[in-house]
């Protein structure tokens, strides 16, 4: 299932990325520094990329 989704790419890197970048204090911070740019902040997508970063920890279990 996420083959379509990742193709060939290292599943340890990708669950790594994702996590780095779906935590809550860095998003926050991302989020605060667009706000002092005078930019809308960018989604952090968390919600959405859920069901990957569980698929990527479960097959990185077995």
């Amino acid at each position: 299932m996420l083959r379509p989704l990742l193709g060939d790419a290292d599943r340890a890197a990708v669950l790594e990325r994702l996590e780095s970048a779906a935590h809550v204090e860095m998003a926050r911070f991302r989020e605060l520094n667009a706000l002092v740019r005078g930019v809308e902040p960018l989604s952090a997508h968390r919600e959405e990329f859920a069901w990957v970063v569980a698929a990527l920890r479960a097959r990185a279990a077995r």
